[in-house]
């Protein structure tokens, strides 16, 4: 009598050089995406903080890089989950939240530098230097890849 179990499926073979060699590289904006997991885990950290020491806790009482107070912890980490997620698990969209991060950063670093407070956040020196810098690259990264012609197959 033959036994009846589960089948099993073949086993998929690990891809060749070859293949990997044509296997096309991933856009620039995917990996612009990909860099929202920095918000992510910076707003996660700062948000684990807060939880630990209280949310009244001086933001300027933590190490440089981490001077964020808890709204901006939970936007970044907002940003940085959707950013994350799209990044590395539906890259189509990529161009899209790029563009969106890239808004949004835009009207947090001009009301951080010109009218003092960023929709409640108040934005030292450094941080608006960083939010213009991320900025800047997230404008460049977005529109190249929105304004990119798509290439032919020949």
């Amino acid at each position: 009598m033959a036994e009846k179990g589960p089948v099993k499926a073949a086993e998929r073979l690990a891809p060749t050089d070859e293949e990997l060699d044509r296997t096309p590289p991933l856009p620039l904006v995917v990996w612009a995406a990909r860099c929202a997991a920095y918000f992510l885990a910076l707003g996660g950290i700062m948000l684990v903080s807060f939880f630990f020491y209280g949310f009244d806790t001086d933001p300027q009482s933590f190490p440089p890089g981490f001077r964020l107070n808890p709204l901006q912890a939970g936007v970044n980490f907002i940003w940085g989950a959707v950013g994350t997620a799209i990044g590395f698990f539906r890259p189509r969209f990529a161009t899209a939240f790029v563009l969106a991060f890239a808004a949004f950063y835009t009207l947090v670093a001009s009301l951080g530098t010109f009218a003092g407070s960023a929709l409640g956040m108040e934005l030292g020196t450094p941080a608006k230097v960083f939010y213009w810098v991320v900025v800047a690259g997230a404008w460049a990264v977005g529109l190249r890849a929105l304004l990119k012609k798509p290439r032919r197959a020949v």
